[in-house]
């Protein structure tokens, strides 16, 4: 069974200083007021509230901390009377109320972390970064006077006061995510922070002494402390070291974690040890059934991660900056943020979700492979390090790579590509582009190419005569009507031909047309029943400076007309070099003349 509650403590490295905590009693009515502090949040449309706290049993409604006036600016936390449920309340400038309420969450005569997030749209209840419920809501809160307090919420004339301790109070403009609430619930905020622009409020709560409790954030708004609060060393995570710990909460992943000696030792209890983590630079989670990496944020010297099939729907690596690999295919993942991920040299997300991808900070991108996804716009014009490139089927309508001249390989086949222009591409060794749309194809400066699929398209003529090293060429079911493969070396193409399918071809461009015709045959699929070869297509077609040659001529008398036939072919259809064939020269002249009426 998982476990709720999760202690990640980061010890403070620094000056030595004593950490305190306030104790509040519902009998004395004490409280801390920080006034007009709903200014902050205002017109904003995230928002989180963070504590930790040491609640008692009450008989009256506990005020844990948070807005209240109940008429337009309500965000909370309440502990109902005689229970340890929890009601966590926003009410927005409209004054609809949104609640979350949370049953037996509390244990009381101990420590525990709560945080209540707002994203705009949804209202979430966490407990020690675990979430505990959520619920649809909408708006903002426009009033700017409404105070916040601790350990203690107003209900018209009275309040709602607190019994109990409460440490780390915390006010942001933010929607925390759950693995930082997680990583920095028992660390002390700092500009590492990820939302530390947003603090909008810190209380830490260690003054000591006094009436006044310190506001940390920049906008330095103070609580007064009313009735006596008691102030006391704190016994939370920040009074004691505790090892800090990372929330692992796949049991999959946990598992492998724990047998590969990254563990804490103890199983399915939704933890490792941050330090047995924080220094791995390897890992290889595929085929382990995980459809949860988080924890993977903490392995912040990671370089190389494969997480190839697995369950994933999501990838948080943006902790991950020096990652270099990235391998997350076949999984479901819909959204692959890699901003941050400046150093990654290869990203391979094939077969997912992926409906965009945004790779324009990856400048060092060697091989990006997102073949299998949805995605329909690809922006490549700040990768130019790029050597190797697979986006086949996918429905991408373009393609611009002529900012990438150290590609080698490029696979776009089952796109919706018209054009694709390759000429600024001149190392290009491979090119898979069949099963588009493509009208032409100028392969001239590609003279280290050596295999070209470009079948399936709408191509009227290719031209390979600049390839020398073409070994592969499947150029069938297109629309060709002119193929020149006179490279010089059609022998290595051997038997890696195929052209079939191209019913407006007739005559191939080849090198040696008896070789051709021995090894490129219909009967071996390389190409249709009218395709035969020359050296010179061009020179085929008759005109009037050619030497003619004949089998038969035929006189019909009963027309008084002159018929020139070659068994098998037209006159204007014969090739030249045909052996066993006397030349038209060798006949009377009169009767040439009607061959041409």
């Amino acid at each position: 069974m998982k476990k709720l509650i999760l202690l990640l403590c980061i010890p403070f490295i620094g000056i030595a200083q004593t950490d305190y905590e306030l104790e509040f009693n519902s009998a004395t009515q004490d409280y801390v007021e920080m006034l007009n502090a709903s200014a902050v949040i205002a017109n904003k449309t995230a928002f989180s509230i963070s504590c930790w706290v040491n609640p008692q049993a009450n008989t009256t409604h506990s005020g844990i901390m948070g807005f209240r006036n109940n008429i337009d600016a309500d965000f909370y936390l309440l502990q109902i009377q005689n229970t340890n449920n929890v009601e966590a309340r926003f009410r927005n400038s409209s004054g609809t109320i949104f609640d979350v309420l949370a049953t037996n969450l509390l244990d009381f005569n101990q420590w525990q972390h709560l945080a209540f997030t707002y994203d705009g749209s949804n209202i979430y209840l966490y407990k020690d970064g675990v979430l505990v419920s959520s619920s649809p809501a909408n708006g903002t809160v426009t009033q700017t006077m409404q105070s916040f307090k601790i350990g203690a919420l107003d209900w018209g004339a009275t309040g709602f006061y607190m019994n109990g301790s409460l440490d780390e109070i915390r006010l942001w403009n933010a929607t925390l995510s759950p693995s930082t609430i997680t990583n920095w619930m028992c660390a002390e905020v700092t500009t590492a922070h990820p939302d530390y622009s947003n603090l909008a409020g810190y209380w830490r709560l260690n003054d000591g002494a006094g009436t006044t409790a310190t506001d940390l954030s920049v906008n330095s708004n103070n609580g007064t402390l009313n009735n006596n609060p008691t102030w006391q060393l704190t016994t939370s995570c920040f009074g004691s070291t505790v090892t800090p710990l990372t929330y692992v909460p796949d049991d999959n992943f946990e598992n492998y974690l724990e047998a590969n000696g990254m563990g804490d030792g103890i199983a399915l209890n939704d933890s490792v040890l941050t330090a047995n983590i924080n220094t791995v630079t390897y890992i290889d989670v595929s085929s382990q059934n995980i459809s949860d990496l988080t924890g993977i944020e903490d392995f912040t010297a990671l370089t190389y991660l494969d997480c190839d099939s697995n369950q994933l729907t999501s990838l948080g690596i943006s902790n991950n900056t020096a990652l270099w690999y990235l391998n997350c295919n076949d999984n479901q993942i819909t959204i692959l943020d890699v901003s941050n991920n400046t150093s990654l040299n290869s990203l391979n997300c094939e077969r997912n979700q992926l409906t965009t991808l945004d790779v324009s900070n990856n400048i060092n991108l060697e091989d990006l492979f997102l073949n299998d996804n949805f995605i329909s716009v690809l922006n490549l014009s700040q990768n130019s390090v790029l050597r190797q490139l697979r986006s086949s089927d996918n429905p991408l309508g373009s393609l611009d790579i002529i900012n990438n001249p150290d590609l080698t390989f490029l696979d776009c086949g089952n796109n919706q590509l018209v054009n694709l222009n390759i000429s600024q591409n001149v190392l290009l060794e491979r090119v898979l582009c069949r099963y588009n749309q493509i009208l032409y194809l100028d392969i001239t400066n590609n003279t280290a190419l050596y295999s070209l699929y470009c079948h399936d398209n709408q191509l009227i003529s290719l031209d390979v005569s600049n390839n020398p090293d073409l070994t592969f060429l499947a150029c069938g079911n297109n629309q060709i009507n002119n193929l020149d493969l006179r490279n010089g070396n059609n022998i290595f193409l051997d038997s890696n031909l195929s052209c079939s399918n191209n019913p407006n071809l007739t005559c191939i461009d080849v090198d040696d047309a008896s070789w051709s015709t021995t090894n490129w045959t219909f009967a071996n699929g390389n190409i249709d029943t009218q395709h035969y070869f020359s050296t010179n297509c061009s020179a085929v077609a008759f005109d009037c400076t050619d030497s003619l040659e004949v089998t038969d001529v035929i006189i019909d008398n009963t027309r008084l007309q002159r018929k020139y036939y070659k068994y098998g072919q037209n006159l204007f259809g014969f090739a030249h070099g045909d052996k066993e064939k006397r030349k038209i020269s060798n006949l009377i002249p009169k009767l040439i003349k009607p061959l041409f009426t």
